[in-house]
């Protein structure tokens, strides 16, 4: 028997870390995983302690400048060298280049330098959490154990890029509607406090007879002169205050809760996670990784604390001896139409296909829905910018025309 240090997680997420003894590191997982626990790594001789030292590597490596392609063109190019015959120790040493970013550029030397001591790739790998995730590391371990490191390489790249185009298009819809409605709050903030005062001294001594539109800007031009530095501090106070919040479990929950109700963003955010999960899920069963470690792993790449809820359950179901269509069938958050080309897919041994065909099929439907919400925020926000800017133009120009006639 020898003995052996690991690291896992518990179902909560939490790190667990202790030494055990076992005839191999196969036995050593086996029995972590009886503990309901999810295996991180398994070493022989390697203590806890070490380990720790390692992860404050991780952390000064995260204070370096990181560009998320770089990972998507090392797998690329990893993909197309091992498919072809070059050796892998070859492979890893022709991606290390100038063009990759610092932290990027260390952590791919770290993992040469272990692959050449005759370390597992995964293994190497799983030193720098802050470059490769959780689940590159798994699937590089499940095509060690099946030989099939270039399909795999190429179906994680490929994984890769849907998620990248999947944040992209996510964010382009959300850009343009943020900078209109900020473009509209700065000019509405100038007018007001630039403009306006400019006015306040040609209408001096007719307030009377200005209209009450005009009256009212101008007193609330009044106001925010005289307590704009008020105003200032409680928006900083209220901003710092709902940061902290939210950065606390409770907070956490209940921005996560906000955003899934929003009246037209929160069907969006259902789809985001919804196709991030079935993609994930997908390629990880594609790649030969069994059905518990591929549901924990789904669960992890989830950022909706609800949907992380909804696989813990679905997780539980399963290594109850469910199907994974059985065990998802009472959340809410899945489509009834998912289940039934989920169960398909069980019937006819080809869940893992159907899954990323389920999960293309959740990115068109968000796709065509941000479409739909950008067409229908666009007139919206024309519309109020000009209800507000020409309702500002016409108080301030009104009383000119008024005072002109008079004189005529």
């Amino acid at each position: 028997m020898a003995v052996f240090s690991y690291q896992a997680r518990d179902n909560a997420g939490n790190t667990v870390e202790g030494t055990l003894e076992a005839a191999n590191r196969a036995e050593a997982a086996r029995q972590i995983r009886r503990d309901g626990n999810f295996v991180v790594r398994v070493e022989a001789g390697v203590s806890v302690k070490a380990k720790s030292s390692s992860g404050g590597g991780s952390r000064r490596l995260g204070r370096e400048k990181y560009k998320p392609e770089d990972l998507i063109y090392f797998t690329n190019q990893m993909a197309v060298m091992i498919e072809t015959g070059v050796s892998l120790s070859e492979a890893l040493e022709a991606c290390s280049h100038e063009g990759n970013s610092p932290r990027f550029a260390r952590s791919l030397e770290g993992v040469i330098a272990q692959v050449q001591a005759g370390r597992e790739l995964s293994g190497a790998m799983s030193e720098y959490p802050t470059v490769f995730p959780t689940i590159y590391v798994s699937l590089i371990k499940a095509s060690e154990a099946s030989g099939q490191l270039g399909p795999i390489m190429k179906r994680l790249a490929s994984h890769l890029e849907g998620q990248r185009e999947l944040i992209k298009r996510v964010k382009g819809a959300v850009t343009y509607p943020a900078v209109m409605v900020t473009f509209a709050i700065g000019t509405t903030i100038f007018l007001v406090t630039y403009v306006l005062p400019k006015f306040a001294g040609i209408y001096a001594g007719r307030e009377d007879s200005l209209p009450a539109l005009t009256r009212a800007l101008l007193g609330a031009s009044d106001i925010f002169a005289a307590y704009w530095m008020y105003g200032l501090g409680l928006l900083v106070a209220t901003g710092g205050g709902a940061f902290y919040y939210f950065r606390k479990p409770e907070g956490r929950v209940m921005l996560d809760r906000i955003l899934l109700r929003l009246p037209l963003a929160g069907p969006l955010f259902h789809k985001t996670y919804l196709a991030r999960s079935m993609r994930t899920l997908g390629t990880m069963i594609q790649s030969g990784v069994s059905m518990l470690e591929s549901v924990q792993l789904t669960k992890n790449v989830c950022k909706s604390l609800a949907y992380k809820r909804m696989w813990d359950e679905v997780n539980q179901r399963v290594e109850a001896g469910r199907q994974i269509s059985d065990a998802l069938a009472s959340n809410q958050q899945i489509p009834r139409s998912v289940l039934k080309m989920l169960d398909a897919g069980e019937r006819s041994g080809k869940l893992g296909e159907v899954m990323n065909r389920v999960a293309g099929f959740c990115e068109e439907e968000l796709d065509s829905s941000l479409k739909q919400m950008t067409s229908m925020i666009e007139p919206a926000i024309v519309t109020f910018l000009g209800i507000v800017v020409g309702g500002l133009v016409l108080a301030m120009l009104l009383p000119i025309f008024t005072i002109s006639k008079a004189i005529h």
